[in-house]
C-alpha cells in the first residue's frame, strides 16, 4: 500500500477514534491478556482528550481487597468520583484508569494480614494485566506518556509499589495510600517520586510498613513526602486524595525531570 495512503488511514483512524470516545463518563470495558485472562476496567476520558496539539496525562487507581469481584463496578466506589469530578478535571484533566481485581486475586504477592512476600515476589496474574494493559493504553497518541501516575489504597498501595518496582520507567509519580512494599525491590523505583500516606492508629495495614519505607528510601540518598495522620485508622484514602498540595504536585511531575 502506497505510505502516503497509509499515513492518511492511520489518521483518520486516529481523529475519528478521539472524536467518538466518550468523555466525561466512565466507560466499563474488558481487557484480555497474552494468556486470554480478562481484567474488567473502567476508563474515563477528560473533556479536551483527542483536542489538536494537546496530550492529556494517564492516571492509573489501583482499588482495595474490599472492591475485588467480576462487576467492573465496585472498583469506582473510593476516590474514583473525586479524581472524575468536574472540580478535579477542570484543574488536572487526565484519563483515568480503574481496572478490577479478580476476587480471589492480589495485585502485589502478598500474604493478606501477615504482610509477607509470597511466591517468591514473582508478578501475580492480576498485576501482570494490570501492566499489559497500560502499555496498551499508552500506545495511544493522545496520552503523554511522559506523565504516567499510579496510586492506590490499601491492597491498591501494596500494588501501586509493586507495579513501581517492576516499571520505574514508565512511572511519573506515584501515590501509595496505607500500603507496604517488597523491601527488596525499593532500589528498583528509588528515583521516582512518592507521596505515601498512613495513618497512625491502622489496625489492617501497620504504619511500620510505610515508615520502614521511607526510611529504606532515605538509606538510598532520597526523600519522599510522607503524610501520617495521627489518629487515622486504615480508611484514610479520601482524606489523603484531597490533601490540597496532593494534586498539583503529582501533575506537575514529568518523567526524566
Amino acid at each position: 500500500m502506497n505510505r502516503i495512503i497509509l499515513l492518511f488511514i492511520l489518521g483518520f483512524i486516529g481523529f475519528y477514534g478521539c472524536n467518538t470516545v466518550k468523555k466525561g463518563v466512565t466507560i466499563p470495558l474488558n481487557f484480555t491478556t497474552a494468556s486470554k485472562d480478562t481484567i474488567p476496567y473502567n476508563i474515563f476520558y477528560p473533556t479536551c482528550y483527542g483536542k489538536k496539539g494537546e496530550k492529556v496525562p494517564l492516571f492509573l487507581w489501583l482499588h482495595g481487597a474490599g472492591e475485588r469481584g467480576n462487576d467492573n463496578k465496585a472498583q469506582l466506589k473510593n476516590v474514583v468520583p473525586y479524581l472524575i469530578s468536574p472540580d478535579v478535571q477542570a484543574k488536572f484533566p487526565a484519563v483515568i484508569v480503574v481496572p478490577q481485581c479478580p476476587k480471589e486475586g492480589y495485585w502485589a504477592p502478598v500474604k493478606r494480614f501477615e504482610w509477607s512476600i509470597i511466591n517468591g515476589g514473582s508478578v501475580t496474574p492480576p498485576m501482570n494485566g494490570v501492566i499489559q494493559l497500560l502499555d496498551k493504553l499508552m500506545l495511544d497518541q493522545n496520552i503523554d506518556t511522559e506523565r504516567v501516575y499510579v496510586g492506590g489504597l490499601s491492597m491498591g498501595g501494596f500494588g501501586t509499589l509493586d507495579l513501581l518496582s517492576r516499571r520505574p520507567e514508565i512511572i511519573a509519580a506515584a501515590v501509595p495510600i496505607c500500603g507496604g512494599s517488597d523491601f527488596e525491590k525499593v532500589k528498583n523505583y528509588k528515583d521516582v517520586p512518592l507521596w505515601i500516606f498512613h495513618g497512625a492508629k491502622d489496625d489492617v495495614v501497620k504504619p511500620e510498613l510505610s515508615r520502614d519505607l521511607v526510611a529504606k528510601l532515605k538509606e538510598l540518598g532520597k526523600n519522599p513526602r510522607y503524610t501520617e495522620y495521627p489518629e487515622g485508622n486504615h480508611g484514610i484514602w479520601e482524606a489523603a486524595i484531597r490533601e490540597p498540595e496532593l494534586l498539583p504536585w503529582l501533575f506537575s511531575q514529568r518523567k526524566g525531570k
